[in-house]
């Protein structure tokens, strides 16, 4: 499967970079979000939003991507924040335990005003 990512460092000018992804966040797929995660959170020293609104489905792989990208934030003493609104990928989390972890947000502008 695919998954589009799309990146904008100092996103809306709130001193805040944001990625998003859409498709699907699998094992055929984590790295390239992981990996612009990751380099988005080297970047500036500014917090992360990942939108995970046009994300259909997550796997294992997918979380252990988020994870990673979750230590990386935690260890630069960054914020990371997560925009869910599909009920599939927002019940994983749930049942997974991810969302005590980290905010998570329904909307982009949700997130933006929490930071």
């Amino acid at each position: 499967m695919e998954l589009d990512v799309s990146s904008r460092v100092g996103g809306s000018g709130a001193g805040v970079n944001i990625l998003r992804c859409s498709g699907n966040l699998d094992l055929e797929t984590v790295d390239i979000c992981t990996g612009a995660a990751l380099s988005l959170l080297g970047t500036d020293r500014k917090p992360l939003i990942i939108d995970l609104s046009g994300v259909s489905f997550i796997d294992s792989m997918g979380l252990s991507g988020l994870i990673a990208a979750l230590t990386h934030a935690r260890e630069a003493e960054l914020g990371l924040d997560l925009v869910v609104n599909t009920e599939r990928v927002s019940r994983l989390l749930s049942l997974t335990g991810v969302d005590a972890l980290l905010p998570i947000h329904e909307s982009l502008q949700g997130a933006l005003a929490s930071n």
